[in-house]
């Protein structure tokens, strides 16, 4: 395998990512304004106390990487409609892996444009309003594996939905759709930790919630090493899961391909 082609994929897409420096601070503040809209609301609900600071980071975690839900390199979209595609089937790399380092570097640099200044904005809230620090250093560190692998996670469900436009050739209809599926059971719209008790069995362990929802319990509860490996176990499995079924959609998909055109 030549890794210094997917290292360029990477590097390259990246930088033309960081280029859009208007649409980070459009959607910083915008995931600024849902972040303080939404924490006033669980206030108004809830009163202050614990339970609020909890949710308040649970808000503000899921806002600052809100963009790793959308950011994609969705040239592949684009060329699968216009039949372009065959010209990156020509390239001698796995396509499959090519695109999923050109979905990372737009997640990672996405999020990274916006992090900074999210953070910042804590300092100007209420103190009931803004983030609690993670548990301790080695919660950081479990974080920071588990929103990685979240990422992949993410990236593993936009492969799967470009194999279906493969067959579709309808780059919205399946894509709404699982978009609007992701936000609501990886947390965005409403905190997974404040559904009743008997559903967070289901919740917590279902795929979509191993994308943000998972990385965040870990930067809330430390934990012991036990559950921890536990959470981390149940991310892997649905990352190689994920993976192999997108890699078998795609393969299916690539050799049933039909591009017309001049």
């Amino acid at each position: 395998m030549n890794i210094r082609a997917y290292r360029t994929a990477f590097a390259v897409h990246a930088r033309q990512v960081s280029r859009y420096r208007g649409a980070a601070l459009g959607g910083m503040v915008t995931q600024a304004f849902f972040g303080v809209m939404l924490v006033a609301l669980y206030e108004a609900l809830a009163g202050e106390g614990d339970l609020l600071r909890e949710t308040a980071t649970y808000v503000w975690l899921q806002q600052i990487f809100f963009r790793a839900f959308f950011s994609t390199g969705g040239e592949i979209y684009e060329q699968i409609m216009s039949g372009s595609v065959c010209y990156s089937l020509l390239r001698p790399v796995d396509l499959h892996l090519w695109c999923v380092c050109r979905e990372m570097a737009a997640k990672i640099v996405g999020v990274t444009m916006r992090l900074l200044p999210m953070i910042l904005i804590q300092f100007v809230l209420p103190e009931s309003w803004r983030m609690l620090p993670p548990d301790s250093p080695v919660a950081f560190v479990r974080f920071a594996l588990s929103l990685l692998t979240g990422f992949l996670v993410i990236a593993q469900v936009n492969m799967i939905t470009a194999a279906v436009t493969m067959r579709t050739l309808d780059n919205k209809g399946f894509s709404g759709l699982i978009n609007l599926v992701m936000m609501i059971l990886a947390g965005n719209i409403v905190p997974l930790t404040l559904a009743p008790e008997r559903l967070q069995a289901v919740l917590r362990w279902q795929p979509f919630a191993q994308m943000l929802d998972a990385p965040i319990r870990m930067w809330l509860h430390a934990g012991p090493a036990g559950e921890w490996a536990l959470s981390f176990g149940v991310q892997l499995a649905w990352l190689a899961g994920l993976t192999v079924f997108s890699r078998c959609l795609w393969g299916r998909g690539i050799r049933r391909i039909e591009l017309q055109g001049g």
